[in-house]
């Protein structure tokens, strides 16, 4: 009988060597294979770039020079902010003699995420337009864009502040997930904002003053301190171990297999942005449910509003419809329909830009959608080995921002510049 059981023990003691040899074995040989143990590992989150606005929600904090670090290997960028909150120099209120005016609203992709300031759309667009224009003729770009911001915010800075800069055009970059946000109080569930609400057809301003967070950390990287030693040793893991990171995002990004582990949502629950999709993702059904339709009457409420307010200041408006990087590379939208199960039958990736050509037409404002001259840039960068979208942060690269600056430049030459070019 003893015989037996040091027999099973010996063989369990083998069985538990031999598979924390293959754990060890699959971990370095993913880490010989492997550049990043994560796909996003943050560094340098704990630094502080905004500061708490009561009626903005956050602004970013008037003249700090700021470096970056993030999930771009050791990529740092410089954020120079100067005295009103903006990335970049000084800008006067006062419109110089012979000047034409840009001012810029929007988020990370106008802020220009990781990008150094002179490769910035915004900047290529200047010197676009400066190195065509005559001796008498100068042309000025402000880019307010600030990360996270969503068009009520742009609207409400814009309102207050951005029409003191006396701008002749004024640039909406219209992000995709502006129109979930413009309908909730939090943006990345954790940071109060303004919200507007729709009472008697007129914007009403709500949960203003915004509520004070503790801190800001970018991108909302705060955690309380987990005191489960399981969801601590989860954590642990997910930075650390390569192997375990390769075997949760195989589970993440295949709808089939996370749900033969996991228990699916109800219909209803996914509606709300339960495990079946995220919610802001519901933008891209082909037939929206009340809350998508609620998001996007807000939304065109608040462009209206802009556009009539732009008229006010002596300004034009033009609506930029900023790509999502699955509308550009199919393979990226292939990756999403995997991973929460969409179909070609009911979800289009551009369904965004349709609607918000629709309300710009409806409403008479000037739209610009580069979707089309984008994925064939995307085509000839591609033989280059060149993306106009980073893989790991999903933002606008240094060509990306290049393109774009020449493509705005040519539309504005175009439309609005005329004879004064």
């Amino acid at each position: 009988m003893q015989k037996k059981i040091k027999q099973l023990f010996f063989n369990i003691t083998i069985l538990l060597f031999t598979i924390c040899f293959l754990i060890m074995a699959a971990e370095v040989s993913l880490r010989i294979i492997s550049k990043e143990p994560t796909e996003g590992k943050w560094v340098g989150a704990e630094k502080k770039y905004y500061e708490y606005d009561p009626l903005l929600g956050w602004r970013k904090i008037p003249n700090t020079n700021e470096i970056r670090a993030s999930i771009r290997g050791n990529n740092k960028v410089l954020y120079q902010i100067n005295s009103k909150g903006i990335r970049g120099p000084e800008y006067s209120y006062d419109k110089p003699r012979g000047e034409y005016r840009i001012l810029i609203l929007g988020d990370s992709f106008a802020e220009g995420y990781m990008i150094e300031f002179n490769n910035l759309f915004s900047e290529v667009l200047k010197n676009n337009l400066n190195n065509n224009a005559p001796k008498h003729k100068r042309y000025q770009v402000i880019n307010t864009g600030v990360s996270g911001w969503s068009t009520d915010q742009e609207l409400l800075f814009f309102q207050n502040e951005g029409k003191k800069y006396n701008p002749d055009l004024v640039i909406l970059m219209f992000y995709e997930n502006d129109i979930t946000y413009n309908n909730l109080p939090k943006d990345w569930g954790m940071y109060y904002k303004p919200l507007f609400k729709i009472k008697d057809r007129n914007l009403v301003l709500t949960n203003v003053p915004v509520p004070k967070p503790d801190t800001f950390v970018y991108h909302g990287h705060l955690e309380p301190e987990e005191k489960s030693v399981v969801k601590r040793l989860r954590r642990w893991l997910d930075t650390n171990s390569y192997l375990y990171k390769f075997i949760k995002e195989r589970i993440e990004n295949s709808y089939r297999l996370k749900n033969l582990i996991t228990r699916p949502r109800s219909k209803d629950n996914a509606e709300d942005g339960g495990n079946d999709s995220v919610m802001e993702y519901r933008v891209w059904e082909k037939k929206y449910n009340n809350a998508v339709r609620a998001s996007w009457e807000i939304t065109e409420a608040m462009i209206k509003k802009l556009q009539k307010d732009a008229d006010t200041a002596g300004s034009k408006l033009l609506i930029f419809n900023v790509p999502f990087e699955g509308s550009i590379y199919q393979e990226e939208w292939k990756k999403l329909k995997n991973k929460y199960g969409f179909s070609d039958k009911d979800w289009d990736v551009n369904t965004p830009g349709f609607v918000l050509c629709d309300i710009c037409k409806k409403n008479n404002i000037a739209f610009m959608n580069p979707t089309e001259l984008l994925k064939d840039k995307a085509k000839e960068m591609d033989k280059d080995k060149k993306r106009l979208y980073d893989p790991l942060d999903h933002h606008w690269t240094v060509e990306g921002n290049k393109i774009v600056g020449d493509i705005l430049a040519e539309f504005i030459g175009r439309e609005y510049l005329g004879d004064n070019k």
